[in-house]
């Protein structure tokens, strides 16, 4: 797998609207190289014999009942936003136009 560069880093921190030092953005580069080297791993896992079909647990068990309960009202929840229109929360555009 190639390795990631601190700029893709910086990339993916400035579409997060986040801001780091280079010391953190260091770390962020390392940190990304082990994920996406553990995800290389994983893909190199021979599946092909594998049902698709089989689980290593049985996902029913562990479902709650589905019970109704009261919940709060759009007008409840509105109130809590520091910025509300049309019974709509505002919030700041954060993809420009062109998706950049």
């Amino acid at each position: 797998m190639p390795k990631i560069s601190i700029d893709e880093v910086k990339k993916l921190a400035k579409l997060s609207r986040l801001e780091f030092s280079q010391e953190e953005l260091q770390k962020f580069t390392s940190d990304f190289e082990g994920i996406l080297n553990y995800v290389d791993l994983i893909n190199k896992v021979n599946t092909q014999n594998v049902d698709l079909k089989e689980k290593a647990i049985d996902a029913e068990e562990d479902l709650r009942a589905d019970i109704i309960t009261k919940s709060l009202s759009q007008d409840e929840i509105i109130a809590n936003a520091p910025l509300s229109e049309d019974g709509a929360f505002v919030v700041p555009t954060t993809v420009e136009e062109g998706g950049q």
